[in-house]
């Protein structure tokens, strides 16, 4: 008597989501070829039974700031203007120009809605150095609320990941450099935000 061996294949779609087109089979030679016929015919009936989409793969969350209108408290140039820390690409920065201003430096994105922010991830342009600054949110512009303060931090990784408390409902965001090692200055290569829409009749 012979086996028959089912394997589902699975592939991801363009879209990022998984789906099994099928199932990969083979029907070994039985003794009765009755029996193997019929048994093939349980394995096919089962792979059209397989053809249901799965559910989705585990997909990295929303930017809200991708490609959001930015601003900022100065620009070193064109070539390096607010847009450029949200654009998507870690390679392209801001960079505050190098004359001193009223206050410390700082860019912020319009998320063009409220939302209840979950975090943030910030991509600083060395890693080893340490940047002080402080990240707030406020709903119309007017008023601020602190989402995390890193005026003290002594982390030195090039990428830092925040999170947030009861940070809702937020359309702006505002990061503001508060400090910077030796032989650095105020820039930021990409700005990621993360949280749900706000549905409770925030004011927009």
């Amino acid at each position: 008597m012979g086996e028959i061996v089912a394997r589902s294949v699975s592939e991801r779609r363009p879209d990022g989501k998984c789906r099994t087109r099928g199932l990969s089979m083979t029907c070994a030679t039985m003794n009765h070829r009755g029996i193997a016929g019929a048994a093939c015919s349980v394995v096919l009936a089962l792979s059209c039974l397989s053809c249901a989409p799965l559910p989705a793969c585990a997909a990295d969350p929303a930017n809200l700031a991708l490609n959001k209108p930015a601003c900022s408290s100065s620009v070193e140039n064109d070539e390096h203007s607010a847009a450029r820390a949200n654009d998507g690409d870690p390679e392209s920065c801001w960079r505050a120009d190098d004359e001193p201003e009223d206050g410390p430096e700082w860019w912020q994105v319009d998320l063009q809605r409220p939302f209840d922010l979950s975090g943030c991830q910030i991509r600083w342009p060395f890693d080893g150095k340490r940047y002080r600054y402080k990240v707030e949110g406020s709903a119309d512009r007017k008023h601020w609320s602190l989402l995390s303060d890193q005026t003290s931090t002594t982390a030195t990784s090039q990428v830092h990941d925040l999170k947030f408390r009861k940070a809702g409902p937020v359309r702006y965001v505002k990061i503001t450099v508060t400090g910077l090692d030796e032989g650095c200055w105020v820039s930021i290569c990409e700005v990621k935000v993360f949280g749900l829409e706000h549905t409770r009749g925030a004011p927009r």
